[in-house]
């Protein structure tokens, strides 16, 4: 068993010089988790991921989404905050059975991708920028992607299908919030 499809993004916008702080769901500072925008991009994803159409739901909704837990490595909440409209929605659709899985750390690469390799259907993980590149060099046959993932991207959705015992890559532009743009990372 293997999942046909496994999507791969970065957290939503964190804190920086041009994002603001950093805010709780209760409007609380901090700097660990997402900016405003952050959060506004977490909802519009929820709705990428989980169309209404239906027609297109079956091409990017996960059966399983990954985001790392917070631990002293890693502080950080920002890919959990990402999906966790996504993950609610789904989890409100009687259909619609999610598996929501945050026991792996940041730093946790070969755990995690073992775990999902081990899953069905359509995988989706939210992760740290820089480590995602080494996450796809832990699938076997993994195709060649960009080496590194720019700071200033939040936008792209990088895809591994898997057909006829190959993984094949491709890049889907989110162009969910001003300013993002379909040019793919090279």
């Amino acid at each position: 068993m293997s999942p046909h499809r496994i999507m791969f993004i970065r957290h939503a916008e964190k804190p920086g010089p041009n994002e603001g702080i950093g805010i709780e769901t209760d409007g609380k500072a901090d700097p660990e988790s997402l900016s405003v925008r952050g959060w506004q991009r977490a909802g519009a994803l929820a709705r990428f991921f989980c169309p209404i159409e239906e027609t297109h739901a079956t091409r990017l909704k996960p059966a399983t989404v990954y985001a790392p837990g917070t631990g002293p490595s890693s502080k950080s909440k920002r890919a959990m905050q990402t999906v966790t409209p996504l993950v609610a929605l789904l989890q409100l659709q009687a259909a619609s059975r999610v598996n929501y899985v945050t026991s792996h750390l940041k730093d946790d690469g070969p755990a995690l991708m073992n775990d999902v390799l081990a899953q069905s259907g359509i995988v989706l993980i939210a992760w740290e920028h820089k480590v995602i590149p080494s996450l796809i060099g832990l699938v076997p046959d993994a195709p060649t992607v960009p080496s590194s993932w720019p700071e200033d991207r939040f936008d792209m959705v990088w895809i591994l299908d898997h057909a006829a015992d190959k993984w094949s890559f491709s890049q889907l532009p989110q162009l969910l919030l001003a300013g993002d743009t379909a040019n793919p990372i090279e």
